[in-house]
């Protein structure tokens, strides 16, 4: 009999239940939705009458992805969804009694007064924020939720002093159109921007993300006399950098180094040949990275590569001289062929001379001992290192092949320490502001 009555119990109470849970969702039917919405969007709605005499629209931004950051074009292409919530009071029933188990209703933007906000720096679309397929979301207490997604192009002022080290911050900023700050004003959500669903870029990596209001009438924009609400979405990132360096940075170097090599030739148009090939490959590789190597850097590259070819021209020239030099040019000559030697033996930067005049009694006595020719001329090739009389430190003949010889010997070193060195300070450069960044 007791087990008689517990099945009895079971079964009343699992009946009870039953029949809650199953009025419950019997109660809820399209043909009531339907209902509701007649009676929410009556005669005395209007879509272009706001909610209230100022509207607070919280605001919030979900990143999906960085699509590129064009340094050429200063701008910032980036997927997201700009989600808007607000209230409004004459869309909420939950003083009905009859509609208390419709949670949720939705509309277009067609039947309902939605704030009119547009993307203040975008590159491509100034035109309000909307989109008719996607519907809104409007809960018993009339808070309305208006989610618009897609592909957002903002201008974006970039700096690459300490490319490929640079970091860039960016931002995305709306405002409202047509009402004042107010009539609509703007704030953010707890969190400005939703990362949850972002896609890691190659590229570029997220520093941080914040956003930024211009809550009060003082901060508020101004045009035409009215001040208008305004949010930035701010969006800091830095560059991954370790391939630019390998791809970018080396190369360019690499062509760089190679320009003091042309003195090293000793055919006119060997040397020429070389300077216009380096000078043009350095054109082209420049043209695909120009946008992103800094500005003087470049700049001292290239300046040094052309200056190389006037260097290598006007050595040509001064090579082919066949006159006799003036006591100026003698005297610059003179010290400029000191130059390479300096560090070795003074003897090695003494010039023979060309031609020596020997008296006649000299000439008579080396003559005895087979020692000179018969014009009177000195051929013995291996002279005593005692003999320096006839050694002249600075020669006493120059030409002007050993004036271009001395020069090529003078810019070789030149080109190549202005090379390395401004790699160099450029490298330090760099790697203080890496070193400052972590």
């Amino acid at each position: 009999m007791t087990n008689g009555r517990k099945q009895l119990s079971f079964i009343l109470v699992y009946a009870v239940l039953q029949l809650l849970v199953g009025s419950g969702h019997a109660q809820y039917t399209t043909t009531l939705e339907v209902n509701l919405l007649s009676e929410l969007y009556n005669s005395n709605y209007s879509s272009l009458v706001r909610p209230s005499a100022t509207v607070m629209v919280r605001t919030s931004f979900v990143l999906y992805t960085i699509n590129d950051l064009s340094i050429v074009d200063q701008t910032l292409s980036i997927s997201g969804m700009l989600s808007m919530k607000w209230f409004d009071k004459r869309l909420a029933w939950d003083h009905l009694p009859d509609y208390q188990h419709v949670q949720f209703i939705f509309d277009t933007d067609e039947n309902t007064w939605t704030p009119a906000v547009f993307v203040e720096n975008s590159v491509e679309d100034l035109s309000v924020l909307n989109d008719s397929n996607m519907p809104m979301r409007i809960t018993p207490n009339g808070e309305i939720l208006r989610d618009t997604s897609g592909i957002f192009k903002v201008s974006c002022e970039c700096d690459i002093t300490y490319y490929p080290l640079d970091k860039q911050v960016c931002f995305m900023k709306i405002t409202t159109g047509g009402y004042t700050q107010g009539e609509i004003d703007l704030e953010f959500d707890p969190e400005a921007v939703d990362l949850s669903d972002y896609v890691i870029n190659g590229e570029w990596k997220i520093v941080a993300v914040s956003g930024s209001s211009t809550s009060g009438q003082q901060m508020a924009k101004t045009r035409k006399g009215l001040k208008f609400a305004s949010l930035s979405f701010r969006i800091e990132l830095k560059r991954r950098h370790l391939f630019h360096i390998l791809n970018t940075v080396f190369p360019v170097f690499l062509v760089g180094m190679l320009i003091p090599f042309v003195y090293q030739l000793k055919e006119v148009s060997d040397r020429i040949a070389y300077s216009l090939t380096v000078l043009l490959s350095y054109a082209v590789y420049l043209s695909m990275i120009a946008a992103n190597v800094p500005t003087v850097y470049l700049v001292a590259i290239f300046t040094a590569s052309t200056f190389s070819i006037v260097f290598v021209i006007w050595i040509a020239k001064i090579a082919d001289y066949e006159s006799n030099m003036s006591p100026c040019t003698k005297s610059i000559a003179s010290w400029l062929e000191r130059i390479p030697c300096c560090g070795k033996h003074p003897k090695s930067c003494c010039r023979r001379k060309r031609s020596v005049s020997i008296s006649a009694a000299k000439g008579e006595e080396l003559r005895e001992n087979g020692r000179l020719s018969r014009n009177n001329r000195r051929v013995d090739s291996d002279p005593s290192p005692d003999d320096d009389a006839g050694e002249v430190c600075g020669g006493d003949v120059i030409t002007w092949q050993d004036f271009a010889s001395s020069l090529d010997q003078i810019l070789f070193v030149f080109f190549f320490i202005f090379i390395a060195v401004s790699s160099l300070v450029l490298f330090i450069f760099w790697g203080l502001e890496y070193e400052r960044n972590n």
